[in-house]
Order: C-alpha cells, then sequence, then structure tokens
C-alpha cells in the first residue's frame, strides 16, 4: 500500500510551510513596527498607555495578516520552486516521470488551506478589528482612559494645540480653569473635557468660555463650544459610509441593497479567489532561466501582487450597478494573465519571463555602468602642451 505522503510530498510541504510562516510573521511584524511609532505618539499623554496599544495592534493583526498570507504563500512557494531548480533536482523530479500537476499537489493543497483562512479573514476577522479600534477610539475621544496631565503647566497636545488647566472636577472628571491655544486662535473656559481619536486630532467640549482671534483682536462668547483640530469646528463628527463598510461583515455587505456595499463585499471575495491563481503563478516565475540564477521573474511576481490589491482596491470603489459582475471580470483577467504565462513557458522554456526581462532591461544596466567620459575644453583647467626644447 502506497503511503498517502512520499518523501517528496513531505520535503515540498516542511518547505513550503517553513516559508511560508516565516514570510507571514515577518511580513506582519514589519506593518506593525511600521504603526508603533505613531501608536506610541498618539498615547503619550493618555493613561493606560500599554493596554491601549497592545488593543490596537491586536486589532490590526487580521488586516496586515491578509497580505502577509498572499505575500507569504507566492513567496512560499516560488522560492521553493527555484530552489528545486538551481540544485537540479526540478529536472531529476521531472525524468523520473513525476508531473508538475504530481508534485505540486500538497503547495496547491496549501493554497486551498489560505485561500479558506482569507475568506475568514477579509469577511469576518478584519472587520471585527475595525469594530475593535472604533470602539478604542471613542474611549479615547471620552476620556474613559484618562490623562497623564499636570494641572498649572503648558501641555503640548499635537497639531498646534497647547492646553493649560488649573485643576480637574473630583466628581465629574471634567478640566477647569481651561486655556488653550490653536494657531492664532485662543480659547478660555471654565470647564471642559479633552479627547483624541486614532488620526491625532485633538477634540475639546467647552462650558463658559470665550474665544480671542489674535490675527482680528475678535472676541466671541460662548457657552458651549466643540472642537476639532481635524475638523471644522462645531461640525459633528460622524463615521462615514466608508467607516460603516469596514466594519460590516461579508454576509452584510453581499446581503446589502446598497451597490458600493456589495462592491466593497466582492472586493473581499476576490481575495480567496484569486489565491487559487498563487500556485502557478508561483511556479512558472520561480524557475530561473536554465544556468542561471535571475530573480527578476521573482520579482515581477510581486509585481502582480500588488496589481491584484490595487484591482480589489478598484472593484471596492466601483459605482456600477452590478459589482459581482466587475469583480468576476477582473478574476477572468487575471485567469488570463495566469494562462497566457503557462502557455509561454510551455512555448519558451523555464525562465524565460526572466531571460525577457534581462533583455529589456539590459540597455538601462549598461547605460548605468558606462564610465563618464572627462569634459576637456570646458573648464579652462586642461593641461598646457609642453614646449619642445629649443
Amino acid at each position: 500500500m502506497r503511503p498517502f505522503l512520499s518523501v517528496l510530498d513531505r520535503y515540498l510541504l516542511a518547505s513550503v510551510a517553513a516559508t511560508l510562516g516565516a514570510v507571514f510573521g515577518l511580513v506582519v511584524a514589519l506593518m506593525l513596527f511600521e504603526h508603533l511609532p505613531r501608536l506610541f505618539d498618539l498615547v503619550h499623554l493618555t493613561g493606560r498607555k500599554t493596554y491601549i496599544v497592545t488593543e490596537s495592534m491586536a486589532a490590526l493583526v487580521p488586516e496586515y495578516g491578509a497580505i502577509g498570507l498572499l505575500f507569504g504563500l507566492y513567496l512560499a512557494i516560488a522560492l521553493t520552486v527555484r530552489r528545486l531548480s538551481l540544485r537540479g533536482e526540478l529536472d531529476v523530479i521531472e525524468a523520473s516521470g513525476v508531473s508538475p500537476m504530481r508534485w505540486m499537489r500538497f503547495p496547491a493543497l496549501v493554497a486551498l488551506v489560505v485561500a479558506g483562512l482569507l475568506l475568514g479573514v477579509q469577511g469576518w476577522l478584519v472587520p471585527a478589528g475595525e469594530r475593535r479600534l472604533a470602539e478604542l477610539s471613542r474611549n479615547l475621544q471620552d476620556g474613559t482612559f484618562g490623562y497623564d496631565l499636570e494641572p498649572g503647566e503648558l501641555i503640548s497636545l499635537g497639531k498646534g494645540v497647547t492646553l493649560r488647566f488649573e485643576g480637574v472636577d473630583p466628581l465629574t472628571g471634567a478640566l477647569r480653569g481651561i486655556f488653550f491655544r490653536t494657531g492664532p486662535t485662543i480659547f478660555t473656559a471654565s470647564r471642559g473635557r479633552f479627547g483624541f481619536d486614532f488620526q491625532g486630532d485633538v477634540l475639546a467640549d467647552l462650558e463658559n468660555g470665550r474665544s480671542v482671534n489674535g490675527t482680528n483682536g475678535q472676541s466671541v462668547e460662548f457657552s458651549r463650544f466643540h472642537f476639532d483640530s481635524g475638523r471644522i469646528a462645531n461640525s459633528p463628527r460622524s463615521a462615514g459610509d466608508g467607516e460603516r463598510r469596514k466594519r460590516a461583515s461579508l454576509a452584510a455587505l453581499l446581503a446589502s441593497g446598497d451597490s458600493l456595499d456589495r462592491a466593497v463585499g466582492w472586493s473581499r471575495v476576490m481575495w480567496p479567489a484569486f489565491v487559487l491563481f498563487v500556485p502557478a503563478l508561483a511556479l512558472i516565475l520561480g524557475k530561473p532561466a536554465r544556468r542561471s540564477a535571475g530573480t527578476l521573474g521573482l520579482m515581477a511576481g510581486l509585481v502582480l501582487l500588488v496589481l491584484f490589491i490595487r484591482t480589489a482596491g478598484l472593484v471596492a470603489s466601483s459605482h456600477g450597478t452590478y459589482p459581482g459582475w466587475l469583480a468576476a471580470a477582473s478574476l477572468a483577467g487575471w485567469l488570463g494573465v495566469t494562462g497566457a504565462l503557462v502557455w509561454g513557458e510551455r512555448q519558451r522554456g523555464a525562465g524565460y519571463v526572466d531571460t525577457a526581462l534581462r533583455k529589456l532591461l539590459a540597455p538601462l544596466v549598461r547605460m548605468g555602468s558606462r564610465p563618464l567620459k572627462p569634459l576637456v575644453g570646458t573648464t579652462g583647467f586642461e593641461p598646457a602642451t609642453p614646449t619642445p626644447p629649443v
């Protein structure tokens, strides 16, 4: 009885899984660390800093994880194919009668698993993360986490806002004796509350105060005033339709009567569907040309992944009546690209994309490596011609 997993299957599965895990972890970590300084800068004046940062990072993991799964799957299969090809193992495998359809069986199975994961991530985990971020933002704006502020000191809140207050009401937690300045305008108020949001904007609700414009000296008294450094003062803050769609689950979006809601839903469906094309793309673009170790084909695959993300974004922002058909047409286009690459390899051999790109870029490489010729006769400092002896 033949074992379900042959030695070759175990070798390929271990290589693909290890590389997928490494790339996934690297992509998520890099994107989180890129976001971390901005998050620390945002919460430096709030209480419970560690809690806010930890919860925010956890809420962002699904969004970044979707990108990590897509790029991780491509690089896992492409790099495995590249290693087999450079070591000559791929020629041995195919010479022994094992077809690509056979030895790519388990990498394709990994792609199916990733497609299922992406469906769950894009459909439900990413919206759940957005809802958690919205909840944290509301708590920041309401001052639920408190603030590390000292009364009687001038405090820079960011966005050009400077605050000073005399004390805190022990019953309500509101600030008393408020003075703050933004640009040329100075505000004073008997009491008020301050908050922030995840865009770093400063929010304030003031009571019984006065504003003075330092440019023209105009003074205005108010009983209640709302300030928002990110919007026009006194305008209500409301989550737009775009924010609402980010927080909606896939099922809710596809069942909506709004075509823009359905467009966002279908753009999410495109991610797991496109993953099914990734093994073929990685197989073709991961192979270098014979007697070559070029990586241009591999890099071209990364460019295709970025273009797919842009395509899904265009579908999400489409205003057509039938966004599902637009998503299907986009996927059909990517299927055509994948089929064209497979047909091209059958016609021109392995690594033909890498070879074609190398020939295309050769003139630019030669131009960049060409030594500069000295400019004679333009500086006025050319060595004089020696005078022959008399």
